[in-house]
Formats: C-alpha cells, structure tokens, sequence
C-alpha cells in the first residue's frame, strides 16, 4: 500500500488490504508519504491484517511519528512479539546536516535516530535503505558502520533514479563501484541493493535486494487504483537489453532503471553464460 501526497480513507485501505489477502498476499507493507503521521491507520490495518493472516508485515517510514508517539511504539513492539514485523527507515546520511538537507527537514536526523534507537529495544528487525547520492556517495563505508550500532537485518543500497537530473544525481557506473566496494565490509546477508542487475554485482550475487521480492506485488496507491500482480518490468519502470535474453539470470532479474538504462546499456555488459 502506497500513499504519497494522497488522503486516503481508511476504509478504502482496508477494502485493499481484505482484497490482497484474498490474492493471495502474506506481506502488508505501510508505505508512504510517511505512514506514521497516522498512527490509528497503522494500528487498525495491522490488527485487519493479523484477522485475516498475513505473514509479515514492513513500515517503510523516516522515523518521524516514531519518535513522536510513544503508543505506536507500544503497540508495534507488543505486535512484534509474536509477529513478523520490520520497521524501514530511510537513511540519507550519517550527518545530521546531511540528512535533513536531502531530506528537506530541520531535525529530521534527530527524529530518526530517536525511533531507530526506541525500535531496537524492540523485537521488531530493523531495515535501512539509503538512495546513493551526490551528497553521501563518497559516505557509504560511514553510513553502513553508523547503521551497524542498530543491529540492522537488512542494509539497502538503492540507484537514483529521477525523471530529469538535479543536483542529487551521480553516475549509475559511481553509484555501483560505490556500492560494490561496501561488499568487503558488510555481511552479504546483510547488504541488498535496489537497481542493480545480477551481472554488476559478480560475487555479490546475493545483495540484490530483488531477488528477496515477492513474485507478485499487489499495490494500492489511490482511490479506486488497486494493482494486481504489479511488476515494475512489466509496468515500464525498468528496461533490459535485447541481450538479456541469453543471461542464465534472466528469468529473475529485474534490469535497471528505465532512467539508468542508457548508461547500462553503454556499459556493453556480457551477459551471464
């Protein structure tokens, strides 16, 4: 379920939510906006959710009503000792200045910090993922020894990827060597990628963060828009070479960014034999 500048009623995300059990759904994932600026929508759609019983559930937030509502702590700490619950931070930066310029919020870092470190108290899993950046691109080894501190069961490294270049933008070729290089430090159970196909990451193959997906998404992001059996492939979010066909990996990659694929597609990559 995804709400960015949308206001939803709750009934209508909970008519979703009963429709992506009967698809048969098991992962309910909160996303955004930012989910937990309506604590009584998440308490109310995780209780439907254990009713009709799903498997797991993911908060994908920037901490901010974590820090601020203590009963939304409770609740989702009570929810976590005998469910399977994740809590998704996004993480910009290792500097608070850094992470609330990115961000566009004063005191964002500090919010963040607050519920990271009120969420580990928890039994809730802790996943982080960071988009690679001009501004803490040259950060990444910084960024993933801070997150480290949080016991994190996922750490995600994720591409840019933006209809027109700002001043955010790096190279998908920077973007990946960057990452790559955090592979020597990090646990590869631990380091996922989001953007990145199978044949950038040799050696790494287990990082990428897709293949841990479900195969079939189901997505609520409006009135009366409910996605069934959504695939960003499909859907034209990304793009693959003609070649890919021959990969041995074919099948369960998902390709690049449609806006990264020019780049990838220079890069005259062999496909996986």
């Amino acid at each position: 379920m995804y709400m960015k500048n949308k206001n939803i009623p709750l009934d209508e995300l909970k008519n979703a939510v009963v429709k992506g059990r009967k698809n048969g759904c098991n992962e309910l994932v909160l996303s955004g906006g930012e989910p937990t600026l309506y604590p009584n929508y998440i308490t109310e759609l995780i209780d439907l959710g254990k009713s009709l019983g799903y498997k797991k559930y993911i908060i994908q937030t920037n901490g901010y009503g974590l820090s601020q509502y203590d009963d939304l702590i409770a609740y989702i700490g009570n929810v976590a000792e005998d469910d399977d619950i994740c809590i998704s931070f996004s993480v910009h930066s290792h500097i608070a200045s850094i992470h609330d310029d990115v961000s566009g919020n004063k005191g964002a870092f500090n919010n963040l910090s607050d519920a990271m470190n009120k969420i580990i108290k928890t039994n809730c899993k802790i996943y982080t993922n960071t988009v690679v950046n001009a501004r803490n691109i040259d950060d990444l080894k910084d960024i993933s020894a801070y997150l480290k501190k949080f016991n994190v069961s996922i750490m995600q490294f994720s591409i840019m990827h933006l209809k027109e270049e700002n001043e955010l933008s790096v190279s998908f070729t920077d973007a990946v060597k960057a990452i790559r290089e955090l592979g020597c430090i990090v646990d590869n159970d631990i380091l996922k990628t989001e953007g990145i196909p199978y044949c950038l990451l040799h050696g790494m193959e287990k990082c990428v963060g897709e293949s841990a997906w479900p195969n079939s998404l189901d997505i609520y992001n409006e009135t009366d828009n409910y996605l069934h059996d959504f695939k960003q492939l499909d859907y034209g979010m990304r793009k693959k070479m003609t070649s890919c066909d021959k990969c041995i990996m074919d099948k369960i990659c998902m390709g690049v960014w449609k806006e990264t694929y020019g780049e990838f597609s220079a890069m005259k990559i062999h496909p996986i034999m």
